[in-house]
């Protein structure tokens, strides 16, 4: 990952405001508020050899379509594989409906919301997991600029246990 700039902390809560379409303050306080108080972020690129330590957020539903690995590559693969999880199907359905929509044209945001403990670290995503997804499949996340927030105490949040298991 190579950091590219700094930017403030509401820069990329009203950058999530806005893909969302949130109109409140208080949104997705379930993944804001127990990220650790020193994290600093910033804007950076995504390159060749992040791809496999790039981890959709630890949240139970996305475990049987993750293999239990959680790393978006392993979504990517596993998008077509029979199953009877009904988050798998969900899941799944949905990212499909979003590679369609895009390779017919369509315009989805790049600028993915990232969590990590260090550059060289794996980094996981806290808002953006189908859309990674999506690029994943196109082969479009290597130069993908993310806003990342990095915190040496970032293992201790509970949204990336299994990202460093």
């Amino acid at each position: 990952m190579k950091i590219l700039s700094a930017v403030t902390e509401s820069e990329v809560w009203d950058h999530w405001k806005a893909v969302e379409n949130f109109s409140h303050d208080d949104f997705r306080s379930d993944i804001r508020e127990p990220l650790p108080d020193d994290v600093n972020w910033h804007l950076a690129e995504i390159e060749p050899q992040d791809l496999d330590r790039l981890f959709i957020i630890s949240s139970s539903d996305w475990t049987d379509i993750s293999g239990g690995t959680f790393r978006v590559l392993d979504v990517a693969s596993r998008l077509n594989l029979a199953s009877e999880d009904e988050n798998t199907l969900r899941i799944a359905n949905d990212i499909k409906g979003k590679i369609t929509f895009f390779q017919c044209g369509g315009d989805l945001d790049t600028k993915l919301i990232a969590v990590t403990n260090s550059t060289d670290s794996v980094i996981t995503f806290i808002e953006g997991n189908r859309r990674s997804v999506v690029f994943a499949v196109n082969q479009m996340l290597v130069g993908q600029i993310i806003y990342i927030g990095i915190s040496p105490q970032i293992k201790n949040y509970k949204w990336v246990v299994a990202s460093f298991r």
